[in-house]
């Protein structure tokens, strides 16, 4: 579209006029306040102090800034394109153009003619305007559009300034500052020169106003304030003075702008100039009804014409124009008012008149005026018509697409390419000359650029379908453009007249009903089928233009051919009697044809690629490559042609790959890129490429010479290796390699055969081709085999058949040839791309024949154990020049193969295919050997891989021993080995201890010598070990003394060794893995060669013991009542505080608590085997903790000695008892003794059978520095059990082990108030007793106490039965009572009740509520309990609270009476 003039092509929007926000403009204010100064005013003052100018620069600024602001918010939705389908408010609304402040509309042409005057900046473009550029016949010219966008607005917009009195730098002040005008008085006098600068600026609006509504323009007014203009309290009334005196409505004609950010600017600029469309729209709709007034005031077509007679007599020197164009010219411009209006129904109405009236003009005779004759081809007036009926075309077509009518749209395109073919028939400028094509390039590829604009701006292309494609309805055109079809002979009066295109192209009617509305209409024939009929992505336009444009290439090579002088006129011919004009044939020899194609179908490429049409890219991108190529760049043919060439490759395209790779040549050839040239050379021998035997025996003829003749121009120069990866192109040699077995051990010969094979027939290769040499590539470097043709490079076709050879053929007449390359020889490579390779090689024959299968057999030994496989096989092309290598991948090597591949064997229908193996056959005994095809394993994967395994041991593992095992001990296990080999082997042992899980470590161990591994534990130096390797094993007749050397163990002989495990923590299974290995010779060489067997078992690990303790708190001696609380004469907590030198702590008497504990622990044997225990002790907590024995027991836990299964909570994750002030002394020991004792008489060594239950009491003391801060829970200590498992043969006993048993923590009493009873150990009837109670109070809170005592059943008492006692933090208070028992039994002594008496928490600042029961404390009661002594519970009384327990009552036993008892 940029080849015609933007104001035709580009969508209109209203002109919106924006004045006095230019940068460089003028202000208004400056001329006017010199203007209104007299001259007898007094000079202007000096100038004013830096602070006020500093203030004037400043407001200059921000006033400057916010115009700017406001500038860009109005030309920022400015949207200058070909598409804009928005309607209404949504979209842009304008295109704004910013002037000066002094710019001026101009004046109507009512006021020139009524003035006389002229006006040289707008000049006029009426036909009837001897200064128009249209004078005196011309249509239309884009200028007038671009006056319409550019200097005739539909609103106008002036933004001004309010005058302030910090703007003008030259008003008078006195020598004191201070200003000699007068400010607004108390009686609202104004301020004169504000009045004065107010009038002009109103004065200003008002002639702009009028000048607007002259031309019914829309005028509004835009005020923009400074920051001091909002101080200022008469701003209100300045600003509606000019409002009134300017006549400006305040609705939409004022505006104010005050000091604002940018997005308050941006919200105002929107607004403004939606306030102002309708007053744009209601200009447009005059503006139409103007022009519409003017042509029906224009005269009748026929009345027009004067007869023949009048127009000979009275010829005029220049014609004006008729009443035809200015019909067109009003429709025209109706229809631009229209568009700017955006009313597309109207605008499609008025330029499809405009169109038709057109059309009729250039027909030979008018059918809209009768007599007159169409425009004159070739002229200037014809060229602007011509532009301008392809404009509108463009017009009318895009409206139709914003109208969601493309059928409607394709249509009208159609229709124009088919009237100006029509046309050009008649202006002698048909499809034989380059100018038609040039026009109808132009035109395809006007539409595709409306397509793409508009498919990128949202418009959704209709779908493909029969019932979607429309082959063209008039239902939606004007009358005017009915007419059209007159002169062409398409009769599209009637509205039941279909418009086609035929599958050649051609234009065709048909009559049907014609559906109402756009996009309506009957479906005609061939629906669906044309996609001519279908209005598709701009692809399909651009490469039509394309092709256009190739034909006008070729017109104009013919052209050029006849006129090659571009000086002289062409002069017409017999052959060309109407010859192009040397103007046009000038202007299309500047033009590049081929750039201009390749450009366009870029375009194309481009278009489908982005719809995802895959084979028309491939098209393109191959019409591409053809265009750079005649245009002679052939670099970038050759470019397109590898990218399409991959593509056809891989989908199997041959037949256009075979043309491909024959321009890929030529340019390949024109470049000199000779390797290009080899590469299309080998890969157009495929027989896969389809082409004649002439052409095929040329392509060979043509590589063999570049490969062998040494003038070939191709052969100056040695040239870099060649690698071809034949996978990736059309091979004309099929390679193969297969194992005949799948597995084989280790140093055994394996065979392997490769296969080389022509496909096709006897055709396809046209005479044998040499290859230089077969290198064979294996994962093992070691194994490679090179395959070499020592023979030169001759034409001679060569029959003789090298030594070792054997022919034959199969049953479908192919070709087979074996041969024998088991006997290679090891050597260097030379011939190779890398020089730096040793292989086993071997010369044999390597011509290639038409259908013919070459097999080479070899045999390769692998020394280790391995998967071999086959990497890859080059077949290699050697010469003078060049070093070619064919390379056939593994991966291509080892793919499935079809039926067709299997060139021996062709199975019968129902057979499963099997891998065929050509081996030799010997009939009979002398008889020469023979070649036959050996069915394998079913399965047409060729094995290309061979898994070499070791040899399979013969002996025998046995692992002996007694399950389940304890953790902690050393576990023994015997290993067995038996020698099944046939000759006497020396074996080694490796034995692994294999983790639980591998994610943590483990602290197992594996040992020979358990003596020494339970000594370097006790030493702490041992070293944990999974694994023993390289233990020698000998037989078991014999032994084996250390630093012996290996001894061979006979055939069907014993060996045994015996391992101790130690498993420590977690009871549960471990894996162990033995490997026994040894050498073995297995060829005749007797080279020595290493062979393993593995084992393994599992043991399963059970914890040894199971322990459980009670603790029983022991009751406190009684203390004299003299020396209560008083020590030296000084009560406890006046006593100096105490230094534990064992622990390392200070201790304070008086907080000091100590309990005592009796520790009755019950020991269990959980496994099902007796053993030995040699001793058990106890170890406190604060013993292990002096000595640094919890670090040593937390290390051995995760290194041996600790089981934890019994532990109920691990020691790491509590305080320790020094880190909580707590001692744990052992006061008496159990007593660990027994009558059966072995070994030394000092040693006490007992038996524990399977769940036999050991008890041992202990005796602790638990000393607390402070029982408030001691622990809920402590540890006691732990079970330190010294034992081994109990074995009848001393030998096989092992060391003693130690495990640490946790005990169960001992949950500590809580530091509260309790009591203590001491009573006499009996007492009997009517026998009196002193029972003394003692109060303590452990806590550091002072307590008050209530004391009631009780009468009890049985016996009386005397002594205080209530009283309060106030007990000391820290202290204690005896309580005495003498009791006289009437009763014998257990009886219950009087009930002792303590009370603590505790008031509910106040928090601190926050008064006590007051209640209505004053008299009454708020209190809680907690009572106090007896420890140590025998207690009868009793119910609990209704008047305890929440927290009191049941009343306690000790109880005492009470003997009768002698007598009595007598």
């Amino acid at each position: 579209m940029e080849s015609y003039p933007p104001e035709f092509v580009l969508h209109l929007q209203p002109t919106l006029i924006i004045t006095g926000l230019a940068p460089a403009s003028t202000g208004h204010q400056d001329a006017s306040n010199q203007a209104q100064t007299p001259s007898d005013n007094p000079p202007p003052p000096p100038p004013r102090p830096a602070a006020n100018q500093d203030k004037e620069q400043q407001a200059s600024s921000s006033l400057e800034a916010q115009k700017a602001a406001l500038l860009q918010a109005m030309l920022s939705r400015n949207n200058v394109s070909y598409w804009d389908n928005t309607k209404g408010l949504a979209g842009s609304l304008y295109y704004v153009v910013s002037e000066r402040r002094g710019y001026v509309l101009p004046p109507t042409r009512k006021f020139l003619q009524q003035t006389g005057q002229q006006n040289p900046m707008d000049p006029s473009f009426s036909p009837s305007s001897p200064s128009s550029p249209l004078y005196p016949d011309g249509l239309m010219t884009p200028l007038w559009i671009k006056r319409h966008r550019k200097q005739i607005p539909s609103v106008f917009i002036a933004v001004v300034d309010l005058w302030d009195r910090e703007s003008v730098k030259d008003s008078g002040t006195g020598s004191n500052g201070q200003r000699t005008f007068s400010d607004k008085g108390p009686l609202g006098v104004v301020d004169p020169m504000e009045r004065d600068n107010d009038i002009i600026l109103a004065q200003e609006l008002l002639e702009r106003r009028k000048a607007a509504q002259e031309r019914y323009v829309k005028f509004a007014a835009v005020i923009i304030l400074q920051r001091s203009h909002m101080q200022d309290p008469s701003i209100e009334d300045r600003l509606n003075f000019v409002r009134k005196s300017a006549g400006l409505d305040i609705k939409n004609s004022f505006y104010v702008l005050p000091p604002s950010n940018n997005q308050e600017i941006s919200d105002f600029a929107v607004n403004l100039q939606r306030s102002q469309y309708e007053g744009s729209m209601n200009y447009y709709k005059e503006q139409v009804k103007r022009h519409k007034k003017k042509k029906s005031n224009l005269p009748a077509t026929t009345a027009s014409i004067r007869p023949a007679q009048q127009q000979s007599q009275q010829q005029p020197q220049q014609q004006g124009l008729s009443v035809q164009g200015w019909m067109l010219r009003y429709e025209f411009k109706m229809g631009v008012f229209s568009e700017c209006k955006q009313d597309i129904d109207n605008a499609i109405k008025h330029y499809e008149s405009a169109y038709g009236l057109l059309i009729d003009m250039f027909a030979v005779t008018s059918t809209i005026t009768p007599g007159a004759s169409g425009l004159q081809s070739r002229t200037k007036r014809w060229a602007e018509a011509k532009v301008l009926a392809d404009c509108l075309c463009l017009k009318i077509c895009k409206f139709h697409l914003y109208l969601d009518a493309p059928s409607t749209a394709l249509f009208c395109f159609r229709r124009h390419l088919t009237v100006f073919k029509a046309f050009s028939e008649t202006w002698r400028m048909g499809d034989d000359s380059f100018e038609y094509w040039a026009w109808l390039a132009k035109q395809y590829r006007m539409l595709g650029d409306l397509i793409d604009v508009g498919t990128k701006a949202g418009f959704k292309l209709p779908p493909c379908t029969p019932g979607s494609i429309v082959y063209g309805s008039f239902a939606g055109l004007s009358d005017g453009s009915k007419d059209l079809n007159k002169f062409s002979g398409i009769s599209l009066g009637s509205g039941t007249i279909g418009f086609g295109i035929g599958q050649g192209g051609e234009a065709f009617t048909y009559g049907g009903s014609v559906g109402g509305g756009r996009g309506g209409g009957t479906h005609g024939p061939g629906a669906g089928i044309n996609p001519m009929l279908v209005l598709q992505h701009a692809g399909f336009f651009y490469h039509q233009a394309a092709n256009c444009n190739v034909q006008r290439r070729l017109r104009f090579e013919i052209a050029e051919e006849a006129y090659p002088d571009s000086s002289v006129a062409p002069v017409a011919t017999a052959n060309r009697p109407y010859p192009p004009s040397l103007q046009s044939m000038n202007a299309e020899r500047a033009i590049d044809h081929h750039s201009l194609t390749i450009e366009l179908l870029t375009k194309s490429y481009e278009q489908f690629k982005r719809y995802k049409a895959g084979r028309m890219t491939l098209f393109l991108a191959s019409e591409i490559a053809g265009t750079y190529y005649a245009a002679g760049k052939f670099e970038m043919a050759l470019k397109f042609f590898e990218r399409i060439g991959k593509t056809y490759r891989k989908e199997g395209w041959n037949l256009i790959l075979t043309s491909i790779l024959k321009w890929s040549v030529q340019c390949a050839k024109q470049l000199e890129f000779w390797e290009t040239v080899v590469e299309c050379l080998v890969e157009m021998m495929s027989p896969d490429m389809p082409s004649t035997t002439e052409k095929r025996q040329s392509s060979l003829d043509e590589l063999i010479s570049i490969l062998y003749n040494d003038t070939h121009p191709a052969n100056n120069v040695v040239h870099k290796p060649l690698v071809l990866s034949m996978p990736q192109i059309n091979s004309f040699a099929a390679c193969a390699v297969q194992f005949q077995k799948r597995q084989a051990s280790v140093s055994s010969p394996c065979r392997f055969q490769v296969q080389l094979s022509t496909p096709g027939g006897e055709e396809a290769l046209p005479k044998p081709f040499r290859i230089s040499y077969i290198h064979v590539e294996f994962s093992d470097a070691t194994l490679n085999h090179y395959f070499e043709d020592p023979r030169p490079y001759t034409n001679d076709e060569s029959t003789q058949v090298d030594a070792g050879t054997m022919r034959t053929t199969d049953r479908t007449g192919r070709r087979l040839e074996w041969t024998d390359c088991t006997q290679c020889t090891f050597g260097e490579l030379y011939n190779t791309v890398d020089k730096s390779q040793s292989a086993w090689k071997k010369d044999v024959h390597l011509d290639i024949r038409p259908f013919e299968t070459k097999v080479f057999e070899g045999i390769i030994v692998p020394a280790t154990e391995q998967v071999v496989k086959v990497l890859k096989v080059t077949l290699g092309i050697v010469s003078s020049h060049w070093k070619i290598a064919l390379e056939f991948p593994s991966q291509d090597l080892a793919q499935d193969q079809d039926q067709t591949q299997q060139h021996h064997h062709m199975p019968s229908e129902g057979e499963p295919p099997r891998r065929q193996w050509l081996e030799t056959q010997y009939s009979t005994a002398g008889s020469a050997p023979k070649l036959r095809l050996k069915n394998l394993d079913q399965g047409v994967r060729r094995t290309a891989e061979l898994c070499i395994v070791p040899r399979e041991s013969k002996v025998e593992i046995k692992a002996l021993f007694k399950s389940p095992a304890y953790l902690d001990e050393f576990f023994p296990v015997k290993i067995k080995v038996r020698n099944g080999e046939t000759c006497p082997v020396a074996m080694e042992l490796d034995v692994d201890l294999q983790p639980m899980d591998p994610s943590i470590e483990s602290q197992d161990s594996i040992v020979l010598d358990p003596q020494a591994a339970a000594d370097s534990i006790i030493a702490g130096t041992a070293e944990m070990t999974q694994t023993l390797k390289g233990i020698s094993l000998v037989p078991s007749s014999t032994t084996k003394g250390k630093g012996e050397n290996r001894d061979e163990i006979p055939v069907g002989q014993w060996a045994e060794q015996t391992v101790y495990v130690k498993a420590l923590e977690i009871p549960s299974p471990r894996t162990i893995v033995c490997k026994v290995r040894y050498p073995l010779s297995l060829d005749k060489d007797h080279t020595k060669t290493w062979t393993e067997k593995q084992y393994s078992f599992r043991v399963l690990f059970i914890p040894p013991f199971d322990a459980g303790v009670d603790y029983i708190l022991q009751p406190k001696p009684h203390k004299d009542t003299n020396s209560r609380d008083v020590k030296n004469g000084l009560p406890l907590i006046m006593e100096p505080n105490q230094v534990d030198e064992r622990q390392g702590t200070v201790m304070i008497p008086a907080l000091m608590q100590k309990e005592d504990y009796l520790m009755s622990t019950r020991v269990n044997n959980e496994g099902p085997w007796p053993i030995e225990v040699k001793e058990v002790s106890l170890v406190t907590s604060s013993t292990a903790d002096a000595i640094g024995h919890r670090a040593t027991t937390r290390r051995e836990a995760s290194s041996g000695g600790l089981s934890r299964s019994h532990s109920l909570k691990r020691p790491g994750e509590r305080k320790t008892l020094q880190e909580a002030g707590v001692r744990v002394e052992l006061i008496e020991d159990g007593n660990f003794a027994s009558s059966d004792q072995t070994g030394d008489e000092d040693i006490c060594v007992r038996q524990w059978r399977p769940s036999n239950l050991q008890t041992f009491n202990y005796l602790v003391r638990v000393v607390a520095a402070d029982m408030e801060l001691a622990p809920e829970q402590i540890d006691v200590g732990f079970l330190r059990i010294r034992w081994r498992r109990a074995e009848e043969d001393d030998a096989l006993k092992c060391p003693y082990t130690i495990t640490d048993v946790q005990l169960q923590p001992l949950t500590l009493p809580k530091a509260e108030v309790y009591m203590t009873v001491d009573l006499p150990k009996s007492a009997k009837v009517n026998k009196p007793f002193t029972a003394k109670y003692e109060v303590h109070n452990p806590t550091s809170k002072l307590h008050e106490l209530s004391l009631t005592v009780e009468q009890s059943e049985g016996m009386v008492f005397a002594g205080t039965m209530q009283t309060t006692i106030r007990l000391l933090p820290y202290a204690s208070h005896p309580i005495q009572m003498t009791c006289y028992p009437i009763n014998a039994g257990l009886i219950r002594l009087p009930k002792v009740k303590l009370v603590i008496n505790r008031r509910q928490g106040v928090k601190r600042g926050n008064p006590a509520p007051v209640t209505l029961q004053q008299g009454v404390a708020a209190h809680e009661e907690v009572l106090v309990k007896v420890r140590g002594a025998t207690t009868l519970n009793s119910s609990p009384t209704a008047s305890t609270v929440s927290g009191t327990v049941g009343v306690e009552a000790v109880a005492i036993f009470v003997k009768p009476e002698a007598g009595l008892i007598e």
